[in-house]
């Protein structure tokens, strides 16, 4: 049992730390921007001029973004993604929301694929490079109404000698574990 365990979190380490880069096409009509990250963001609002795209759909994290300074101005997570993608000169009319309140990837997956998109036939989900592999598995398997591409920030030129790319790698690995065991994590949290 040992040695299986060893052997799954050595694939899903090579998986998470290298994924596989996929062929972009050169225009997309929509942008997607996974919350998470605010980088995300600002790469989301570069591709849709690059890309040509006519929206950039933003997952609703509701999560509150804390202000130490000023607790008066706390802003909803997908509010500040909001603020950078309208001062990339986004028109917030090429800017839709979707979900409720996403608090994991299954989540934006599970409403991404709920969402219209009548005359959209390709989008580019933005992320982050050790989170592509996992975002990849997760939206393949919803039904999605429309060819997607996936795109990932790539900053970190060796995860090893980077602590806080450490902890992200390892907690993707758990992350996966409990996708394949639970698919979602609200499911995994009603088992508590």
């Amino acid at each position: 049992m040992t040695v299986l365990l060893s052997i799954i979190i050595f694939y899903l380490l090579f998986k998470i730390t290298s994924p596989e880069i996929d062929y972009i096409g050169s225009d997309y009509d929509g942008i997607v921007v996974l919350s998470g990250n605010p980088d995300r963001a600002v790469l989301g609002s570069k591709l849709f001029f690059k890309k040509d795209a006519k929206f950039i759909y933003l997952s609703k994290e509701a999560g509150v973004v804390k202000n130490y300074i000023n607790p008066s101005k706390e802003r909803r997570v997908y509010e500040k993604y909001i603020d950078i993608i309208l001062k990339n000169n986004i028109p917030r009319k090429n800017i839709i929301l979707f979900g409720i309140d996403n608090k994991s990837t299954y989540d934006e997956a599970k409403f991404f694929s709920e969402i219209d998109l009548s005359g959209i036939k390709n989008v580019l989900i933005v992320t982050n490079k050790f989170h592509i592999y996992r975002v990849k598995k997760i939206f393949n398997s919803f039904d999605q109404n429309v060819e997607i591409d996936f795109f990932y920030i790539d900053d970190i030129k060796d995860w090893k000698k980077d602590k806080s790319s450490i902890k992200i790698v390892f907690l993707e690995i758990i992350k996966c574990f409990l996708y394949y065991i639970y698919d979602d994590f609200n499911g995994y949290l009603a088992y508590q």
